[in-house]
């Protein structure tokens, strides 16, 4: 009966030997994967704030303007080419 309790014991000591390799395993693959995806979330938050420089630059109202007057040839409205239109309430 010692022998097979001994038998039993040295398996299951051998079972949890064995779980703390897997676990350590999978604990440092896990670290290494977090460390990429880290390193990838740094990369996309450089590139994003790049980008909304870029957008802001882009989008400022003085260069669309410089492009609509220049492109387009367009220009602000004056009084001859102003019209005032009265709406018309169709209820009254």
């Amino acid at each position: 009966m010692a022998k097979v309790r001994a038998k039993l014991i040295f398996f299951m000591l051998l079972l949890c030997a064995l779980a703390v390799v897997y676990t350590s395993y999978e604990n440092r693959q896990l670290a290494q994967a977090w460390q990429v995806q880290s390193n990838e979330n740094a990369q996309l938050q450089e590139e994003y704030g790049r980008l909304m420089l870029e957008y802001s630059t882009l989008a400022a109202p003085s260069r669309v303007e410089a492009i609509a007057r220049e492109k387009l040839n367009m220009q602000f409205p004056d009084k001859l080419n102003t019209r005032i239109l009265e709406h018309q309430n169709a209820f009254e």
